[in-house]
């Protein structure tokens, strides 16, 4: 259950991001575009985690 909403929040994460990206400011540009980064890197990391323990039930 806790890896389903650490999924939802990354989602929530790169929503409010693309707005950034759409921004007038390079900074928050760059902010927006550094944030989908971070929040990709870590939705892999949740999938990679809940594949090694569907692996490890079976």
């Amino acid at each position: 259950m806790i890896h389903i909403l650490k999924i939802i929040a990354v989602l929530i994460a790169i929503t409010y991001s693309l707005k950034l990206v759409n921004a007038q400011s390079d900074l928050l540009v760059f902010g927006g575009l550094a944030i989908i980064g971070v929040a990709l890197y870590y939705l892999v990391q949740q999938l990679n985690d809940i594949l090694m323990l569907l692996k490890s039930k079976l």
